[in-house]
């Protein structure tokens, strides 16, 4: 799924782009609540530019997004895809631009982002290859689609792999049941699909999502049918 070489910047402290695990308030069962949280600082870095060879990076999204607006974090900020989803904007010599964390870039440093060709053309001339910049996490950025749901093939009633896209904010939790059953909660993997390596039945499932500003909701009716992207018409806010 990666990468085109990159340009290996200056090392920079580890700086998590994650907010603080207590700024986020659980809402109970079916509710939606925006938690209270401080604005995230600026991190000073440096940005290169990639293009994806397919689908939509290590966080598995079965596309870039729309607009090839993506950037791919060093392995620390990625945290094994706990910032898959989340956005940045990220400020160069020529503006601002708005990019979804959708990969890993294992050779990049702390403060050490990757952006599409795209991307980088709207902060910095192309020809530099490598650029001082500025970027942030955005809180509950605005999602044009709601939530949409791929069962990862080789699932079945004994195993499930389970993606969520188009949530806005990272993810902290997912959470599976069946009519009747009790909650599971499903483990992340380094890839982005959430796992229940002991699976959870055949299914249809309600879905329990939370993300890192205490939204949380729930989707009804997903079915076990491996590499279908199911569409909802759930919105995290």
């Amino acid at each position: 799924m990666r990468r085109l070489p990159s340009v290996l910047a200056t090392a920079l402290a580890a700086t998590s782009l994650l907010p603080s695990p207590a700024l986020a308030q659980p809402a109970r069962s079916g509710e939606t609540t925006a938690a209270t949280h401080v604005t995230a600082k600026a991190i000073k870095g440096q940005a290169t530019l990639y293009e994806l060879q397919s689908g939509g990076g290590n966080c598995s999204y079965p596309s870039p997004p729309a607009g090839n607006l993506y950037v791919a974090l060093s392995p620390g900020e990625y945290a094994a895809a706990a910032a898959c989803g989340g956005y940045l904007d990220v400020t160069g010599p020529k503006g601002t631009v708005r990019v979804k964390v959708v990969d890993q870039c294992p050779e990049c440093r702390a403060g050490h982002i990757d952006l599409s060709r795209t991307a980088f053309a709207r902060v910095a001339d192309p020809g530099k290859g490598l650029v001082g910049v500025t970027y942030r996490p955005v809180s509950n950025p605005r999602v044009a689609s709601p939530l949409s749901f791929r069962v990862k093939e080789g699932s079945s009633q004994w195993w499930l792999a389970l993606l969520v896209v188009d949530h806005g904010n990272p993810l902290t939790s997912v959470e599976v049941k069946t009519t009747g059953g009790a909650w599971r909660k499903l483990a992340r993997a380094d890839y982005n699909y959430w796992i229940a390596e002991s699976g959870v039945g055949q299914g249809p499932f309600t879905v329990r999502v939370t993300d890192t500003r205490g939204h949380r909701v729930t989707a009804k009716g997903i079915r076990l049918t491996p590499a279908a992207v199911q569409r909802t018409s759930t919105k995290m806010y």
